[in-house]
């Protein structure tokens, strides 16, 4: 069977008229009736009732449609991969992620994605919950923690540790503490249920000074120097660099949780798409160092 053909009466069935499908496909309503006739003769059965206003399928119609509906629909998206894959990928793609995240891992990466993919525009969709993939405005996800999602597809980018820091003038001020179990004494802040594993050779951690479960707030209390604090290694990252804060007891890393790229299953993934994935994907782990 010849495969325009095929989609010739697929047309035809679905706007139910030969008028109506030669209007769609951009051709002639009489080579459509040909077709149709053609495709009848070929499989030596009636398709369709024809009426001076409408096309009706015929049961033998309505069984061939059932058929070849999803092969076409497959070749279809073929032809659009293949170029797509020919051309410079071009579009708007959508990543869900955390403010943490989307400022120090995501947004230093985007600068040079740009240079060599001008033609994609990149939105970041920001916020403390991360949103799901079953909302088709959403390309992919930048998550921490373990996956649950359906139907996604996921790639393990790296842990995320946290360490100790403190800014110079707090250290000035109070002393460098040589080894966690010196850290009695000391201000301090970190998250809820930071556990004895932490503090290295099996001592049970003060209690802290401060205790709160954002760490975009215990960072500012380190920087103001509020005593000692644990974070993110990646959060904490630029403060270091630039002087803001040191690292305490550098040997003790503080294993976290896994970083995960989500997107969805299907493959192909759009060109635009599977651009921005690839360059997460290389370039993500040496933020992470």
């Amino acid at each position: 069977m010849n495969l325009n053909h095929l989609a010739v009466f697929r047309a035809v069935a679905e706007e139910e008229s030969f008028t109506g499908a030669a209007k769609r496909l951009g051709a002639d309503k009489a080579h459509v009736s040909r077709v149709v006739r053609a495709l009848e003769d070929e499989l030596g059965v009636v398709l369709v009732t024809r009426t001076t206003r409408t096309v009706r399928l015929t049961p033998a119609g309505e069984g061939l449609l059932a058929i070849v509906r999803a092969p076409l629909d497959a070749l279809s998206r073929a032809g659009t991969t293949i170029a797509d894959r020919t051309k410079a990928p071009s579009g708007i793609v959508t990543l869900t992620t955390t403010p943490d995240l989307a400022r120090v891992l995501v947004a230093p990466l985007l600068p040079a994605f740009r240079a060599r993919f001008p033609e994609v525009s990149v939105r970041l969709r920001v916020g403390p919950e991360i949103e799901s993939l079953s909302d088709p405005s959403l390309d992919m996800a930048l998550r921490v923690g373990v996956e649950t999602e359906r139907e996604v597809r996921v790639r393990k980018l790296g842990e995320l540790e946290a360490g100790f820091f403190a800014s110079p003038r707090y250290l000035a001020a109070r002393g460098t503490p040589k080894e966690p179990k010196e850290l009695r004494g000391h201000e301090t802040a970190w998250p809820y249920g930071t556990k004895k594993a932490s503090f290295g050779g099996g001592h049970e951690p003060p209690p802290p000074s401060i205790a709160c479960d954002d760490f975009a707030v215990v960072l500012e209390i380190g920087r103001a120097g509020g005593g000692v604090v644990v974070l993110p290694a990646h959060l904490a990252k630029p403060y270091v660099r630039e002087g803001a804060l040191v690292r305490l007891f550098p040997e003790l890393v503080l294993r976290g949780a896994p970083l995960y790229l989500v997107t969805r299953r299907e493959r192909p993934l759009p060109a635009r798409v599977e651009a921005l994935r690839a360059h997460l994907v290389a370039n993500v782990g040496a933020e992470l160092a």
